[in-house]
This record gives structure tokens, sequence and C-alpha cells, in this order.
């Protein structure tokens, strides 16, 4: 009997050139490890469009021994905004490698709503992009949110002063304020955080092995490191967000957190999206956040997992 099941929420962009790689070091995590078995995974749009984050998902999938996860076809666009902001940045993506999907799946939403009904209080929800899916599933079906044994996201920023949205919370802000405001136990990652966990352009150089994640990774990795150079987000690696938050699911004792209250910015349009805490307000919904990292600790564990790909 697994110790936990998951439940895996992704804009998988590796598979894409120009697009973050951290969602499938997410993914390598939940595929390596014995304590984490994963039942679902579904796409959704934020770094890639839908349809390519589908595809990556499922080619993905398709390079491990188990194929016994199911995967569901998210959202292609926010609840209510468009995501013309982004389209420059994604102008710069190369085509994405082509994959041959399968003929039908579920949506995304009821895959996640049918795999916790099957095994209520159980399945933990990873998070690692915009939040649409898991608010379309909450609208949908209300009394499904008590038998979800937690929901880990990767978003926001806790403790800095910053007005610029994080991207997973500017994607979808309003379905960033259902997640936040519906009152699941919900763990969350700030950028504060798995920013910390950085990764060399040497190390990715030096990964050896034909695993077809390891190669993507070497191939793919350089582009994204000049990408956020280019940006100076970043210099001399990158930092793999949402495999910070996927290494919480193997290694709690990793972090430590202090419960907050939170708001989602809706209304200032330069600033939708912006996470808002307040220690002091107890009619906001409560929280989980993460205050600290082990550093050292987290970046050897994940890096642990991708390197026995190649093994």
């Amino acid at each position: 009997m697994p110790e936990s099941f998951v439940y895996l929420d992704t804009d998988i962009g590796l598979g894409t050139p120009g697009a973050e790689i951290d969602d499938a070091s997410a993914l390598v995590l939940l595929m390596t490890s014995a304590g984490s078995h994963l039942l679902g995974a579904g796409s959704v749009f934020g770094n890639v469009p839908g349809a390519d984050a589908l595809v990556n998902l499922c080619r993905l999938k398709s390079f491990f021994p188990r194929q016994d996860f199911k995967t569901g076809r998210g959202m292609d666009q926010p609840l209510v905004e468009g995501l013309e902001w982004f389209k420059d940045w994604q102008a710069g993506y190369g085509a994405t490698l082509p994959f041959d999907l399968p003929g039908s799946m579920p949506t995304s939403a009821r895959l996640m709503i049918d795999l916790v009904r099957q095994h209520p209080h159980q399945v933990t929800i990873l998070a690692i992009g915009p939040m649409t899916n898991l608010a379309l599933a909450a609208r949908l079906e209300p009394d499904f949110i008590p038998l979800v044994k937690e929901v880990v996201a990767m978003g926001g920023s806790f403790g800095s002063d910053s007005e610029i949205p994080e991207f997973n919370m500017h994607c979808d802000p309003e379905a960033a304020h259902i997640v936040l405001n519906a009152g699941w136990d919900l763990t969350l990652f700030g950028l504060n955080i798995t920013g910390q966990v950085k990764y060399t352009r040497q190390e990715f150089a030096a990964l050896k092995g034909t695993h077809p994640v390891t190669l993507l990774l070497q191939q793919m990795a350089p582009g994204w490191i000049d990408r956020v150079e280019e940006m100076g987000w970043e210099h001399g690696g990158c930092a793999l967000h949402d495999a910070v938050a996927a290494a919480y699911l193997v290694k709690p004792s990793l972090f430590q957190f202090k419960k907050t209250g939170i708001r989602v910015e809706l209304h200032d349009i330069s600033k939708r999206g912006v996470i808002r805490f307040n220690d002091h307000d107890p009619s906001l919904p409560q929280v989980r956040v993460a205050t600290r990292v082990d550093v050292t600790g987290c970046h050897d564990l994940i890096w642990s997992y991708i390197q026995a790909c190649e093994e």
C-alpha cells in the first residue's frame, strides 16, 4: 500500500523548446519515488498553451515503465481574462515536439474529482500551474473538497513586498481566489522558497545516460537558462520551482511552515494575482505557507531523482 496518493495538475513545458523545465522535474520525482503513488495527472494552460501541455505530459508519461496513472485534458484558458500579456513570451518558443495523443480522455477537473472519490481522504493534489482545473472541480462538485487529503500548490511569494504577481497566480486570479477560499487543507510554496533551489548549466550538461527524460533535459535546459538570463531573473542556471513543491511530498522535513491569512488581488488591474498575506485578520482563509527550506538537502534530493532516470 503506498504511503500517499497524488494527483498532478501541470502546465508542463519540457518538450517545447524555450519553455520552462521545472514541471517535468516534479513529474520525475513522483514517477520515481516509492512513497508517492501517482494516480493521475492533468494538463492546464500556462507555461505553454493547453494543447502543448497535454502533448508534453503524455509524451513524458510514455517514457516511464509505469503506465497505470490516468491523464486528463485540462483547460486552455483562464476563467475570465485572456493571456494576451503572455503572447510575446510564448512567441519565442520553438515548435512542440510531436506525439500521438490517446483517442479520448476525461477533463482534468472530472478526473481529479473521480480519483478523489475513489480514494477519499487519501489523495494530495499537487498544483504546479494555474489553478483553473482545481477551481472548476471545486465549483462543479463542492462536496468533493472535504474528501481531498491536501492541496499543495506552487504560487505567490511569501514575505515579499513585490507588487508583481507570480506567474501561476497571474494566469488566473479568479481561479486562485476560488481555490484559496475553498476550505481544504492547503500548503503553498512561493517563489521566495522555490527560487533558492538552483541548478547550474554544468549540472545539466553533466547528466549522463540515454533515458529520454535525461536527454530532453540536456537538450532544453540551456535554452530555458538563456531566457531567464536574458530577463535578468537568474544567472548561470535556473531554479526548478515546481520540483521543490514535489520534494515536500517526498521529504516534508526539508521545510518549515507557518499559518497565515491570505487574499488574492482581483480588482487592481495592474496587480491582479498578487497574493496578500495577513497574520492578523482571522476572517481571511488560513493556509500553511513554506517559510524555510533546507536548500542543500532539497537540491540534492531533487537531483538524485533526476539522476535515477539514468540508471
